[in-house]
């Protein structure tokens, strides 16, 4: 069995070599002494517990154990309390922690609540693959009597088979945006079960970004005439060519612009494609007259299955997912996605892309893990 990786967060050095010392025999440990430097590690290396001390100059305890779990909630935490301090063991216990323990430290009390905590996350990494694996196996014996019923809606639709009814056309077209919809929530959960598990492949080819942008956003036509929307695409005449995983770019763009059209009531959305050269990326922005988000909030819409309203009764469906898929994946691209919003204004989204010039080579599809 791999040894767990312990991160020890402590200004002080006595406590923080005395735990070190503790530990070391049993697990991979890590030290810092400050908050900042905590999160540093963290982004690094695959902590699976951290021992952490509040009451810290600089970057408070707090900020650190909500950055830790913002990053992994299922990072466990031991709060160090000094001279008994029981309102910063509630504090800890609040954000999230584990348990608390006060200096100075009994060795075995100390081991014993380590090797419980991290039994506990094991158990919650276990339930994590387990409902990873069940999502994935109910999304694939979804997709494909999904992508029947759209094909031949579909069909329907285009009067192949017959004249429809201006009520029968209504209804059909209810069926298939819900269809799609249901579609759509499916990949996203199937890409975002591919990520988890490590195994998605990256396909890269030559593509022209904006091409990609005009394709997705037809869909969303009829939708936002529906809704008095003004759809304003702005692209080179020259085109964005560039060398990437268009499957995947195209995925983001689509939970990104889907969730543009589904919380702008009315106004516009303005889609914006180009290439910075000075940053070597393509740019995709995405500007809307939305509901908004607020400031705080921002981040945490990245998680999975978070909305602004998560009750039953909330006006918009969705698991939730679409934001978290878009983020996993321009992190898998390399690219960065950056949301400016502020309630009742609109939402200012920005994916980059790192640009690749297209090369003889390209135009053949490159499979690689």
């Amino acid at each position: 069995m791999d040894r767990a990786n312990i991160l020890i967060v402590d200004d002080e050095m006595g406590p923080r070599e005395s735990l070190k010392m503790i530990l070391k025999p049993y697990f991979n440990v890590y030290t810092a002494e400050r908050g900042g430097q905590a999160i540093e590690i963290a982004n690094q290396v695959p902590i699976d517990l951290v021992t952490l001390d509040l009451k810290m100059p600089g970057l408070p305890g707090t900020k650190v154990l909500e950055k830790i779990k913002q990053r992994d909630p299922d990072i466990e935490a031991i709060i160090i309390t000094g001279y008994g301090s029981m309102d910063t063991a509630i504090e800890g216990l609040r954000l999230g922690a584990f348990d608390y323990i006060s200096k100075p430290f009994d060795v075995q009390h100390i081991l014993a609540l380590v090797r419980r905590a991290l039994e506990r996350r094991a158990a919650r990494l276990k339930l994590r693959e387990i409902k990873s694996e069940f999502l994935a196996n109910v999304s694939h014996e979804l997709r494909t009597p999904l992508s029947v019923v759209i094909g031949f809606v579909s069909i329907l639709l285009d009067q192949l088979v017959g004249k429809l009814t201006d009520e029968q056309h209504r209804a059909l077209e209810k069926v298939y945006k819900n269809s799609e919809e249901l579609l759509g929530l499916v990949d996203n959960v199937l890409c975002l079960t591919s990520l988890n598990s490590g195994d998605l492949p990256l396909m890269e080819k030559e593509f022209e970004v904006g091409l990609v942008a005009k394709e997705i956003a037809q869909r969303y036509a009829k939708q936002l005439e529906e809704k008095g929307i003004e759809l304003a695409i702005q692209s080179p005449a020259s085109g964005v060519r560039t060398v990437s995983d268009p499957a995947k770019v195209s995925r983001i763009f689509h939970n990104l612009l889907h969730n543009a059209v589904k919380f702008t009531a009315q106004g516009q959305i303005t889609v914006k494609v180009h290439r910075s050269a000075n940053r070597g990326v393509v740019d995709l922005e995405i500007i809307d007259t939305g509901v908004g988000i607020p400031r705080d909030h921002i981040e945490g819409m990245f998680q999975p299955f978070q909305q602004l309203d998560g009750s039953m009764r909330r006006e918009f469906s969705g698991l939730g997912l679409g934001l978290t898929v878009a983020r996993r994946l321009t992190d898998f691209l390399g690219g960065t996605l950056e949301i400016r919003s502020q309630p009742n204004v609109g939402t200012h989204v920005l994916l980059s892309v790192p640009y690749r010039a297209a090369t003889q080579k390209s135009e053949f599809s490159e499979l690689r893990h």
